[in-house]
């Protein structure tokens, strides 16, 4: 009896103790989403014979359009993991004022073109904060990322006169970046940024997310931010190049 109640007491023991350590490093889990209003830049070529490189707004009329995304994540004290997606839709429809060769296709000036962009961009992270204090009602942190983003995309152009034509490219992107956010009474108000990129080969990516948000009740928090993506992509016989920048708004609930 005396053994069992020693092997109790010490196993008790060891949970108080990894309790308290666990409780002081931190824990979080929640989601967040946001409606963003970007602009678009950006072109496109395959590499079949003749083709030529378009200008998705100035060649293909492509309008703005805004976009949801949303990001669950979980912190245990000084690491951060998210995943995150985002859904990319634009279209176009215009009479072209110069021809166009895509994937082998001609379209010819004065052809009625539609066309579209779609792209399906998932994301992989892991944040690890190098410093984290808490410095009375106030407190910091500043850490190291570690991101892959999954990119999917599909470019299409179709006329009555040339039919429909297409090019798709899929690539994981690893990425490394950066940390680093602020808060005052108790994070009820917060500022975060976040940025992460990597370039090789003519390919380049480039992430940035920075916001500030606001708690009006616990497990709330109200966001503001701005998103910027840069991607330069020479993938499956495509080379794209596209930037996506503008500001969102949107919600997170964690725990």
């Amino acid at each position: 009896m005396r053994r069992i109640l020693k092997v109790v007491t010490v196993a008790a023991g060891v949970l108080l103790m990894a309790g308290s350590a666990f409780a002081a490093s931190g824990f979080e889990v929640g989601a967040r989403g946001a409606y963003w209003f970007p602009k678009l830049t950006g072109n496109a070529q395959t590499k079949a014979t003749g083709d030529t490189r378009f200008d998705f707004k100035d060649t293909l009329g492509v309008k703005d359009e805004n976009i949801p995304f949303g990001e669950a994540f979980l912190r245990l004290g000084n690491t951060t993991l998210r995943v995150g997606y985002t859904q990319i839709k634009f279209d176009g429809n215009k009479e072209l004022t110069e021809t166009v060769v895509f994937n082998g296709t001609t379209y010819s000036a004065t052809d009625n073109v539609i066309s579209s962009l779609d792209m399906k961009m998932l994301d992989g992270e892991v944040q690890y904060d190098l410093l984290r204090p808490d410095i009375g009602i106030a407190g910091f942190n500043v850490g190291l990322l570690l991101k892959v983003k999954y990119v999917d995309g599909k470019v299409e152009l179709r006329s009555a006169l040339a039919g429909s034509t297409f090019k798709d490219f899929k690539a994981p992107i690893p990425m490394v970046g950066a940390a680093a956010g602020v808060g005052f009474l108790k994070d009820i108000v917060r500022v975060d940024a976040r940025a992460a990129g990597i370039a090789y080969s003519g390919n380049h990516l480039y992430d940035v997310d920075a916001y500030a948000s606001f708690a009006p009740l616990p497990f709330i928090r109200i966001q503001g931010g701005y998103r910027y993506i840069d991607l330069k992509i020479d993938k499956d016989d495509t080379l794209a190049t596209f930037k996506l920048s503008g500001p969102y708004v949107g919600a997170q609930l964690s725990f």
